[in-house]
């Protein structure tokens, strides 16, 4: 076993996905990089054999290889997505590397692949940034890796570009966790900020407040799609998605810093959207409504009552006065500051 001090802590979560899991563990341990590396996995109650599978690896494999399992019940999710948030939390406080990176069971690596060489490399060289950005294909699960396609960016990026905390939020350059690799910050615990709602987009937007981004021209990693994961289950006839994945409410409330980048004007249309729902008595499904329900946001208690009082209706509409005054003036700050207190807080 490895006993080098890793420089990358590798976080795969994994549950009943023994033959993804050996699949995502042999393509990890094929991959070039000249670190020293470890791997934690971390398993969700399987009963397939794949906490068993992973701690055969933690034994055999000359690497270094942590194999934990938790119990995701514990946390009372509302949908996978806080499943895997529990999970993830329940493998960060044994990561030792200066740099973290998670992975999906099910997700793996082109053969040879080299983004966390590249990502590392990037980091090492620019210290002013606290994440690395690359690219992923993207393939739906049971296809041929022939039919990966990457994702899709806002423009075509250079390597080794590197973009502010504002260039990449109001450009919406976030595509999944997975494409990054983070510094690590000992000092901040997000396990205790965020608890299970520590997965992807949180994951990438908590690690931003210590620093820029730096692209990595890669396209190592697979991203498998699936019908039963949240996205997936997501029904295109309804407007939920709208509400759930509106980061400029979502991330504003669990990290307000960003507030001033997320209620400004590119953001401004899907907080339209989300108050036009809100205002026609829109109601979530079920799962979606649970998953808000333990926030404490004024938009998220709009979908979580059977009518809007007067007042509430007052300050929906209040705030899409202030976001038509602020496309005629210039001074984001403040707008967005009222914005936070009329539908965040």
């Amino acid at each position: 076993m490895q006993t080098t001090q890793p420089i990358l802590s590798i976080i795969v979560i994994s549950h009943n996905q023994r033959e993804d899991l050996k699949r995502c563990l042999d393509s990890i341990l094929q991959m070039r990089l000249d670190y020293p590396f470890e791997i934690i996995v971390s398993d969700d109650r399987s009963a397939d054999g794949t906490f068993e599978l992973a701690h055969e690896y933690a034994r055999r494999s000359k690497a270094r290889i942590i194999a934990l399992q938790c119990n995701s019940d514990e946390c009372h999710p509302a949908n996978n997505s806080q499943r895997s948030g529990y999970n993830r939390c329940n493998a960060y406080p044994y990561a030792k590397g200066k740099y973290i990176a998670h992975v999906d069971a099910d997700d793996y690596f082109l053969p040879d692949a080299t983004v966390y060489q590249q990502q590392i490399e990037a980091l090492d060289k620019h210290p002013e940034c606290a994440l690395a950005m690359s690219n992923c294909l993207c393939v739906n699960e049971g296809e041929p890796i022939e039919n990966g396609h990457p994702w899709i960016l806002p423009r075509q990026m250079h390597n080794g570009e590197v973009l502010t905390e504002q260039e990449f939020i109001q450009g919406d350059y976030f595509r999944i966790n997975q494409c990054f690799i983070q510094r690590r910050n000992p000092a901040v615990n997000p396990v205790a900020l965020y608890g299970k709602r520590y997965v992807d987009a949180v994951i990438t937007y908590h690690h931003l407040q210590f620093g820029k981004v730096v692209w990595v021209d890669a396209c190592d990693y697979v991203y498998v799609g699936h019908t039963a994961s949240v996205t997936g289950q997501m029904a295109k006839t309804n407007h939920d998605a709208d509400i759930i994945w509106c980061m400029a409410i979502y991330i504003s409330a669990l990290i307000p810093r960003w507030k001033h980048l997320f209620l400004s004007q590119p953001y401004y249309a899907e907080l339209r959207r989300v108050i036009a729902l809100a205002l026609s008595h829109y109601q979530l499904q079920d799962k979606n409504r649970e998953g808000l329900k333990d926030m404490d946001v004024f938009m998220y208690k709009c979908f979580n009552q059977n009518y809007l009082s007067y007042i509430d209706q007052q300050r929906l509409t209040a705030a899409n006065t202030i976001m038509t005054i602020a496309n005629r003036t210039n001074a984001p700050g403040i707008f967005s500051s009222l914005l936070f207190k009329l539908l965040i807080r």
